[in-house]
């Protein structure tokens, strides 16, 4: 693969065929259009030739922005790659980025295994990252739509999510999705709410043995509840849970 820096005319440009981002807009690169206004473009676009034109492989809001601030031209990396090699380029390119949504790097890793017949393990090697890095980003996919819904509105980030797309009851997973978007939460304390959340609510033993009635004075030892926290048992007048208003509890449909 060989690089070559050129001046290309704007208008020469193409968007990618595939943006990684899906919710880029004129308003989410206002700050970015001032600055390129103030100083220019500092980092080069990342391009191949396709054509009589060139397609943006990393830039993509530099491009907009570029585009906003009326450039004519912009300084750009021409790179010889197709298929597979520019799609691991283009993730390579934005890898370090915080802004782009996690939707969207799952959204390019299936596409990737589809189109290319790719293993997990393989695209992990490609990228510089674990094969289980890979599944867990691919997992995001399958989340229940109210988990997606805050991930991609960048209220609930990827590592609580993933704890809280666990929850099995749909009507406790969204009031516990409604408490971390409001309040706030680590990854640590959703793993210990997606815990007390599956945990199965203690049932009465019916018909208990009249033996081991007569044999412990008449009494049944009714077991207690694990603490999620520190795995031991929690005396029901220590016992304490997610507090919220009836009717703020989500509705089953």
């Amino acid at each position: 693969m060989s690089n070559k820096l050129q001046i290309i005319p704007l208008d020469r440009i193409k968007d990618p065929e595939r943006p990684l981002r899906s919710n880029l807009t004129p308003e989410s690169v206002d700050e970015l259009v001032f600055s390129i206004k103030e100083v220019g473009l500092i980092q080069p676009l990342v391009v191949v030739k396709v054509g009589e034109s060139y397609e943006v492989i990393a830039g993509h809001r530099r491009l907009m922005a570029c585009e906003l601030a009326k450039f004519t031209e912009v300084p750009c990396i021409v790179t010889v790659s197709s298929g597979l090699e520019k799609e691991v380029l283009k993730m390579h390119e934005n890898i370090a980025r915080e802004d782009i949504n996690p939707i969207d790097w799952a959204t390019q890793l299936d596409y990737l295994k589809t189109q290319y017949k790719v293993s997990n393990a393989k695209l992990g090697e490609m990228l510089g990252f674990s094969e289980a890095w890979v599944s867990q980003h691919l997992d995001i996919l399958k989340y229940p739509p109210e988990v997606l819904e805050q991930i991609k509105e960048g209220k609930l980030a990827f590592s609580s999510a993933r704890e809280l797309a666990q929850i099995s009851d749909p009507i406790k997973r969204k009031v516990y999705i409604t408490a971390a978007v409001k309040s706030g939460v680590t990854p640590a304390q959703a793993a210990n709410w997606r815990r007390e959340a599956n945990t199965p609510p203690y049932q009465p033993v019916e018909n208990a043995d009249s033996s081991a009635l007569s044999e412990s004075g008449g009494e049944v030892n009714i077991p207690l509840p694990i603490c999620p926290v520190c795995n031991t048992e929690i005396q029901y007048v220590d016992l304490i849970t997610l507090q919220i208003h009836r009717d703020c509890a989500p509705k089953s449909e």
